[in-house]
């Protein structure tokens, strides 16, 4: 339970962050996604991290005992299956991407991030 403490402590006030940050400055971040789509290099160069970032922490947390656990399990899965994606089949990344923006779906991810970011905190630090 050690691992998943300092997994929630070190997940959440990131994605709480980037989930205040879709609300304050949503424009930005679709610019920065516009911006990445434009720039195959990048792509893949953020798909091979994110890649890496998730089979680290697959290899050093893939349990699903309890609802932390396997919330932290998910955000470590969920790397790996973005990086695989965004190496392996980056027009459907461009497609996804298009369909969330235009779609305005993006209050509803920021709405998401903030609750799964309020909650990996509040577990970590105060729970």
């Amino acid at each position: 339970m050690e691992a998943t403490i300092f997994l929630a402590k070190l997940w959440g006030p990131a994605i709480l962050a980037v989930g205040l940050g879709i609300f304050v400055s949503r424009n930005y971040y679709i610019k920065i996604y516009r911006d990445l789509e434009k720039d195959a290099l990048a792509v893949l160069v953020f798909g091979m991290m994110a890649m890496t970032a998730g089979i680290a922490h697959i290899l050093f947390h893939n349990v699903w005992d309890t609802f932390l656990e396997g919330v932290i399990s998910f955000f470590g899965w969920a790397l790996l299956v973005k990086g695989a994606l965004f190496v392996i089949v980056p027009d459907f990344v461009d497609r996804a991407g298009n369909f969330w923006v235009n779609k305005n779906l993006i209050p509803l991810a920021g709405i998401l991030t903030i609750i799964a970011g309020i909650y990996l905190s509040w577990v970590g630090y105060f729970g």
